[in-house]
């Protein structure tokens, strides 16, 4: 039937036993004519249209794990990954294969022109997974080929965190108080670059020495300054010819920005003769430093803002002085 037939119908029953024949007959006539000027499609009644492209489900993925407090530099990645795997193989995501995500990250490792990694690759398979676990659980797949696409083994490196003569020497490098006050609070709070850019001035509370940051997931933590930092930040704010709201600011800027912080890191170190210096390197220092002179690993994880104790303990360094000294201490 005609979808215009189908409405006059439906009008001409709404008004029987409302109106008289006449009526309906002028009602219907009226209709007919009307109707007659115009190609009449049905609506479609979904909510939305629905976009089961893959590029489609990858945004509806993005845009998912964006809800759930995932960090703007991860998505980035989990976009970008999945998006070159899936231009790379052409073909639904309802059917890759495990096969086809080992060929890939082969083809990742031989054909890059600079040799990926295994740790490299191991992150991208990650991102896979992270993908392809949330379309298997959303019901998008049948099933998640990355269940059996087993970890990639890689050397894993000891990251060890400054030393005390280390510290030292990068503070003295230090030839203005910005730089000396980023360098005390880097390592007396264990912030990680990404919260110490957001802060404001507003945010410390120099009577108690301490203040909220805003970490991974939006989860807010008190972090805690030396005396010596306070005293050190104090003093950067009250000289400082900026007098934004912003706790560190940059050249040319009222905020300073994470690749700034990164940037004044790496020349205090090549200044001070301290090899790998980077911003993250403190935060791995106060942790080990804490654990050392005993500090509980959960109070530790909490000032980190580690959900995972499991992650705390990736960050320590365990000395072999430590070790040694146990051993001495328990030996029979």
């Amino acid at each position: 039937m005609d979808i215009r037939e189908e409405i006059i119908r439906a009008v001409i029953e709404a008004l029987t036993d409302r109106v008289k024949d006449d009526v309906l007959d002028v009602v219907q006539d009226v209709l007919v004519i009307q109707l007659n000027n115009y190609d009449v499609q049905e609506r479609c009644t979904d909510v939305a249209v629905r976009d089961n492209s893959a590029d489609g489900m990858l945004k509806k993925f993005v845009a998912t794990k964006r809800l759930e407090g995932i960090a703007e530099s991860t998505l980035k990645r989990y976009a970008d990954e999945n998006q070159r795997l899936i231009h790379f193989l052409g073909k639904p995501l309802c059917d890759v294969t495990t096969f086809d995500l080992r060929f890939y990250l082969s083809y990742r490792r031989e054909n890059s022109k600079k040799r990926v990694s295994n740790r490299t690759l191991n992150g991208i398979r990650r991102c896979y997974s992270s993908f392809f676990g949330w379309l298997a659980s959303e019901g998008l797949i049948s099933r998640n080929p990355c269940a059996a696409l087993k970890q990639i083994k890689f050397r894993k490196e000891v990251k060890k965190p400054y030393s005390a003569v280390e510290l030292e020497q990068i503070r003295r490098a230090c030839t203005n108080e910005r730089d000396l006050a980023l360098v005390d609070f880097l390592y007396s709070t264990g912030c990680r670059v990404s919260e110490v850019v957001k802060l404001n001035v507003s945010d410390i509370d120099f009577e108690k020495r301490r203040c909220v940051v805003i970490g991974k997931g939006d989860k807010e933590r008190l972090v805690y300054l030396t005396e010596v930092a306070a005293m050190n930040l104090r003093a950067y704010i009250r000289h400082r010819k900026n007098a934004g709201y912003a706790l560190f600011t940059g050249r040319g800027s009222s905020r300073i920005q994470k690749t700034g912080i990164e940037s004044i890191i790496r020349k205090l170190g090549k200044a001070a003769g301290v090899n790998n210096a980077h911003p993250h390197r403190f935060r791995r220092t106060l942790a080990t430093n804490l654990l050392d002179r005993g500090m509980p690993i959960q109070d530790v994880a909490a000032i980190l803002g580690h959900a995972d104790l499991k992650t705390t303990q990736i960050y320590c360094y365990v000395s072999q002085v430590n070790v040694e000294a146990s051993y001495n201490k328990y030996v029979a």
